[in-house]
């Protein structure tokens, strides 16, 4: 590749989307300016130009991750919005499927301490949020949800369904890992006993 390849911007997707492969394959730890410049054909400055540092380029495939975690997660509750168990289901698969297909993305967009400082990173992080706000919010008009808080309730959600993706991302839990059937298991029996906690039968 060549930098006339890159006008009106094209150059920054270009450098997100290596990066997302390269720590997708490698980890974050193995992210380089320096031979990310050299892989795409273009001088180290022009990187620089629009990351002025290593850190800067991984916010924003942290933000990527975000958004693509968001639309997952998105799609495939808007069909279950009005039924909490379904729905938290529903968010615990998409979300478990996310960090296993995307383990190094999954660390880096967590680890990111930046994603509560930062504007555009926080703002992506709180879109992966949304769908499990909408869950509990209408649970909660419909008078479904116990105790009325719906912060609370979607922190406690967050916690086990983040928890259970981790353990199993990190192969904590192999015996779960490397079975569709008894993955989908444990994911429905992590809803029914949220749904059973915080949500009126």
């Amino acid at each position: 590749m060549n930098l006339e390849k890159y006008h009106h911007g094209h150059l920054r997707e270009a450098l997100i989307n290596e990066a997302y492969q390269q720590i997708e394959q490698e980890g974050a730890i193995a992210l380089n300016l320096s031979k990310l410049a050299q892989k795409i054909g273009v001088s180290q400055p022009s990187v620089y130009r629009h990351f002025p540092s290593k850190q800067a380029l991984a916010m924003s495939v942290a933000q990527r991750g975000f958004e693509q975690l968001a639309a997952a997660l998105k799609e495939t509750t808007e069909i279950v919005e009005s039924d909490p168990f379904e729905g938290i289901r529903a968010i615990a698969t998409a979300y478990v499927e996310f960090a296993l297909d995307h383990p190094e993305i999954a660390r880096l967009m967590f680890s990111m301490k930046e994603r509560v400082t930062e504007p555009s990173l926080q703002n992506a992080s709180k879109a992966a949020a949304v769908p499990l706000f909408r869950i509990v919010e209408a649970a909660k008009r419909c008078g479904s949800l116990r105790n009325n808080d719906v912060e609370q309730a979607v922190r406690i959600i967050w916690a086990a369904i983040h928890g259970l993706a981790m353990l199993l991302m990190d192969e904590q839990i192999p015996s779960i890992t490397q079975s569709p059937d008894k993955l989908a298991e444990h994911i429905e029996a992590t809803a029914r006993a949220l749904h059973i906690g915080l949500f009126v039968m």
